[in-house]
């Protein structure tokens, strides 16, 4: 039997940046795959090593687009955040869709049907993680009214704007971040990412004997950008002497040690998969979305 990684997409966008792994999926080995779906925000078509950027650190991304098939032509559905997030997940045009402004709070109406919903029918279990960006609390828009079981993260963009917020939020309900003052958009001891991100890797764990969408929009490496000082990613680039042509002297370094934590953090879920012997019913994507 082939490897099942040796079957995997890989997805180039003109206007965004979407990879797709796609395992051995015989219908004998399981009916319904697992479905995986990774959108990082304002991820750059060149800002990544396999794509030939010279400073930029993203190896298990690379290995990801060097095992996989590319689609150079493949575009983003629209030109920013909450456009693309509902283009996405509703399937329709953006002159279709319900949101067709980046206000930050906009729903997209009640009755849209979503792919969560669609799959939550066919017994998926749903989870998304991240920034939702298509409907704040209180509106038609929020994700547990368009099939998600659980959603954890931002809701709104506004609220997404910071890496240390003073709380994030499960299925509309505040969730608070210890050690987080809100000051600035920069301090604090608990960054939304890592939580995200665990967040993200339980789910995969309690759903690993069913079928499930696990969606992840994630936030980096969108600024306004602020990384722990003890990350091992800031570490490999806080005393580099660049800046391409970044408001701070810190931001272009920031950028950089976000993609390679998005990268390493990527890298553990592939190797998690392998762990939980779900690697060959697994179809993962990854993207940008703009």
């Amino acid at each position: 039997m082939m490897n099942p990684f040796s079957r995997n997409l890989f997805i180039l966008g003109q206007v965004g940046l979407a990879l797709l792994l796609i395992t051995d999926l015989s219908a004998q080995e399981k009916d319904q795959p697992n479905i995986i779906y990774l959108m990082l925000d304002e991820w750059g078509y060149f800002e990544s090593g396999h794509m030939g950027h010279k400073v930029l650190l993203t190896p298990n991304i690379d290995q990801f687009a060097g095992e996989g098939m590319r689609f150079n032509n493949a575009m983003a559905g629209a030109p920013v955040c909450g456009p693309t997030r509902c283009t996405l997940l509703t399937g329709l045009h953006s002159g279709h869709t319900s949101m067709r402004v980046n206000n930050g709070f906009a729903p997209i109406r009640k009755e849209e049907p979503t792919l969560a919903s669609m799959l939550k029918n066919q017994g998926y279990a749903t989870g998304g993680f991240g920034k939702w960006g298509i409907g704040g609390r209180g509106t038609s828009g929020v994700p547990e009214k368009h099939g998600f079981d659980h959603f954890f993260g931002y809701y709104d963009q506004v609220h997404a704007h910071t890496f240390y917020p003073q709380y994030l939020i499960h299925n509309s309900e505040e969730v608070p971040l210890e050690g987080n003052p809100g000051t600035t958009f920069y301090d604090g001891e608990t960054h939304a990412q890592d939580e995200i991100f665990n967040q993200s890797v339980q789910f995969i764990k309690r759903n690993k004997d069913k079928p499930f969408f696990c969606y992840l929009p994630w936030t980096p490496p969108h600024g306004l950008w602020g990384i722990d000082a003890d990350d091992p990613s800031w570490h490999l680039f806080k005393n580099k002497t660049w800046t391409a042509g970044q408001k701070t002297e810190d931001d272009a370094k920031v950028y950089a040690a976000f993609l390679h934590m998005v990268d390493r953090q990527v890298g553990e879920i592939l190797t998690l998969l392998k762990q939980l012997k779900i690697d060959d019913t697994t179809g993962f994507f990854l993207s940008g979305d703009n």
